[in-house]
């Protein structure tokens, strides 16, 4: 039987405050709880009502998880668990691919509406966010600085590189840019897991 807690909005402003220091999460109710995390879809951290404290998210009944430097999979005291499948997810044609990671999510999704759609990679290449392109034929045109490159340019496909550094609402407009290239209209010729907002990267 669950239990009713409760705590003043003063001491729940101090806990979120204290638990995002840098001003970057996003909170959510997810399963009754408050939880936080860096990318919605994988959070880390719980506001626990009845102890008035910040604690680790647990993930599937385990306490203390944390996650890996590229939050892709979930590990508590150096032991990793694998992520559910379906955790992300996008549709196209009509089937739906389930993905691991928010990596393979951009990677598979990218890959797919250029096979339905070739030439929407050659489209795409042509945006341009803030310092960076998804994806680029040279793996230096992907960033403006050079250790960018190194670190998160991976190769897409053949003849393609893309960038893997990417939050959860970065990959949902990046998709949402490939989608219009590629004249697919989003939410019914293409869907995914994430929440749809397009905006200026």
């Amino acid at each position: 039987m669950a239990s009713l807690s409760f705590i003043s909005a003063a001491k729940l402003a101090d806990l979120l405050k204290s638990a995002d220091s840098q001003k970057n999460m996003y909170a959510q109710v997810l399963n009754g709880r408050l939880v936080l995390g860096v990318d919605p879809l994988q959070p880390t951290d719980v506001i626990d009502f009845s102890k008035e404290a910040v604690a680790p998210y647990a993930i599937s009944g385990v306490q203390s998880a944390v996650y890996n430097s590229s939050n892709e999979i979930p590990h508590v005291n150096g032991t990793k668990f694998a992520r559910r499948s379906g955790d992300y997810w996008f549709e196209i044609g009509g089937k739906r691919i389930e993905c691991g990671s928010l990596k393979e999510l951009l990677a598979e999704a990218l890959k797919s509406i250029e096979r339905i759609k070739p030439g929407t990679l050659d489209s795409l290449s042509r945006h341009r966010g803030r310092s960076r392109r998804i994806v680029a034929r040279d793996a230096n045109q992907l960033f403006d600085k050079p250790h960018l490159v190194k670190e998160y340019a991976d190769k897409l496909t053949n003849g393609w590189y893309y960038g893997t550094n990417n939050s959860a609402r970065e990959t949902n407009v990046w998709l949402q840019r490939a989608a219009e290239c590629a004249n697919l209209a989003w939410g019914t010729d293409f869907t995914t897991s994430l929440v749809p907002t397009i905006d200026d990267l």
